[in-house]
């Protein structure tokens, strides 16, 4: 095989490492003996609030977060605090850098507590492919605990605060707290639930159908997660980073936005996204129950009347002109 036939991917990957890493892969560490009462707010708003321990562990201002994402994860109290315990210090991402490298080993579990991030992959002929997205309080790479090795890069695409939860000691924790094997379960299964709502909607639907499906994805996700019902929500993803995510063309992506803002269907203005119509929701098909996760012992959760699947899913939605 011609040795060269690979280099505008590792011309490509070089490249955005480069300009990832000028300023330093990540902000330094956030201390590790914070006052009680800190309190720090991340880029949607969120806040964490330093509640120590009778042993003064400081990562336990995490706590109102973790008992957050333990709700989706069916996480009781004491599971929550054994994470905690064995997490390491935060860490704080600027925009536009890196959290793990394709191809590099991983060796802890990863929170996004704050902001956005967003996975790709880097192809032989230097193009990328955005393969997921992040929001805040979710596990970037539940998987890696099995792989090993991380097949996508992982950028912020705004500013974020992650977690961390070595493997060296949480595969022992996992021996005596089964809830967190079933807890991460569920979190890969949502995971893979997603993957494949990306591969229809990749493979069988046209540009505007494809659109509309991802900013209905992320506005559904970002309400869930702050439990509020506003119309407008955080959408800090530039069009390039949709183009990657949606294997279109950045003139493509550019086209199909200014049909939507001007047909009224959608306001997407500084990083913030409103779904004006419901008619919106029929274009893009959006049905969440792929986004409604519960713990093996849940029952079946009721659907969001917001978002209810009579209001939302039209079999027969409008066409859109705007093809590949």
């Amino acid at each position: 095989m011609n040795d060269r036939a690979g280099e505008p991917r590792r011309a490509a990957l070089g490249e955005r490492q480069l300009r990832h890493h000028r300023d330093g892969a990540a902000k330094s560490p956030a201390p590790q003996h914070a006052p009680a009462g800190f309190r720090s707010t991340g880029a949607f708003g969120a806040s964490v609030h330093a509640t120590q321990d009778h042993r003064g562990h400081p990562l336990h201002r995490f706590a109102p977060f973790m008992a957050k994402v333990a709700t989706r994860l069916g996480l009781a109290g004491t599971d929550q605090a054994e994470l905690l315990g064995i997490a390491r210090a935060p860490r704080q991402f600027a925009k536009g850098e890196f959290i793990t490298h394709e191809g590099s080993m991983t060796t802890a579990l990863v929170f996004l507590c704050s902001g956005t991030a967003y996975a790709a992959r880097t192809l032989e002929d230097g193009s990328q492919q955005i393969v997921a997205v992040f929001l805040p309080g979710d596990l970037l790479n539940p998987g890696d605990l099995v792989l090993r090795s991380a097949r996508a890069s992982i950028y912020v695409s705004a500013s974020a605060m992650v977690l961390e939860v070595p493997h060296a000691e949480l595969l022992p924790l996992l021996a005596t707290r089964p809830a967190i094997i079933r807890a991460l379960w569920c979190e890969t299964a949502l995971h893979a639930a997603i993957q494949r709502e990306w591969l229809i909607w990749l493979g069988r639907r046209s540009a505007q159908a494809r659109l509309a499906h991802f900013l209905c994805e992320v506005s559904y996700r970002m309400q869930h997660w702050s439990g509020s019902s506003q119309e407008t929500v955080a959408f800090p993803f530039t069009q390039r980073e949709l183009a990657d995510a949606l294997g279109l063309s950045y003139v493509h992506v550019n086209r199909v936005l200014q049909h939507l803002r001007s047909t009224k269907l959608i306001e997407l203005v500084q990083g913030r996204l409103t779904i004006r119509s419901r008619e919106f929701y029929a274009i893009a098909e959006f049905d969440p129950g792929y986004l409604q996760t519960a713990t093996l012992a849940d029952p079946l959760p009721e659907m969001s009347s917001r978002f209810a699947s009579s209001d939302i899913r039209t079999p027969h939605g409008p066409e859109a002109d705007l093809r590949n």
